[in-house]
């Protein structure tokens, strides 16, 4: 669409400088619509190209990308980082884009997909039981269900695809002297410690469970021995 910047003269019919005025009208409206760059183009003139479908303004001697019409954004690669605050994004040794701490907080998230999470520093409980007893024969658990006299199904849990693989477990022991303590997910079993009379023990030990995370999972204690368990807290951590 063309823009006419003399629009009157003495020698026209007034007709001719009305329709100039109209058509300017007209141009300005519509950001000079058109898949064909306006003509004798100023400084600071916006354009919508219609064949790109996008608004562009006129810098210097060339058309310059200001917003895209069809994904309703600014145009690519228009958002720098000097037009942000200082510090707000940054990259690291790889030239990956991060954000400051303060804004998102954690400068671990590779993506959308929570398995790529891995500065999950708070264990996660997903049990705990107290005033459990396992291998005297009884249960005070509503969620204990004694198998044998040193075994016990905690129950099904669901194991939650947070960020954390390793399943830990804490343990408190009445009476009974000494025994092993394991715990079993699926068809893995790992000892998790030694228990001994009125003991606490808090696994130094863990059961990688990441093929299991997002599932429902069969967890059971056994113990070596028949002492008194009396409490158990499964957990999972980094």
């Amino acid at each position: 669409m063309s823009y006419s910047s003399e629009c009157f003269s003495t020698a026209a019919v007034i007709e001719t400088n009305m329709q100039q005025i109209e058509d300017n009208f007209d141009a300005l409206r519509n950001h000079f619509a058109n898949s064909t760059a306006p003509t004798s183009p100023d400084a600071g003139q916006f354009w919508y190209d219609t064949g790109s479908s996008a608004i562009k303004i006129r810098y210097n001697s060339s058309w310059v990308d200001f917003w895209d019409m069809d994904g309703q954004c600014v145009a690519a690669g228009q958002v720098k980082t000097a037009s942000l605050a200082a510090g707000a994004l940054s990259t690291d040794a790889a030239g990956r884009a991060k954000m400051a701490n303060g804004f998102l907080k954690s400068s671990h998230v590779e993506d959308v997909d929570v398995t790529k999470i891995t500065n999950l520093n708070k264990n996660l409980v997903i049990f705990t039981a107290p005033n459990m007893w396992v291998g005297n024969g009884n249960s005070t658990g509503t969620y204990v269900d004694i198998g044998s006299a040193t075994a016990a199904n905690i129950g099904r849990m669901y194991l939650p695809n947070a960020g954390a693989h390793k399943l830990k477990a804490s343990f408190w022991s009445g009476s009974g002297g000494a025994a092993n303590v394991s715990i079993t997910v699926g068809s893995c079993t790992v000892n998790m410690g030694s228990l001994g009379t009125s003991t606490y023990l808090d696994s130094s030990t863990y059961i990688d469970v990441t093929p299991f995370l997002g599932t429902m999972q069969t967890l059971r204690v056994s113990l070596s021995a028949g002492i008194a368990l009396q409490e158990i807290t499964v957990y999972l951590t980094t």
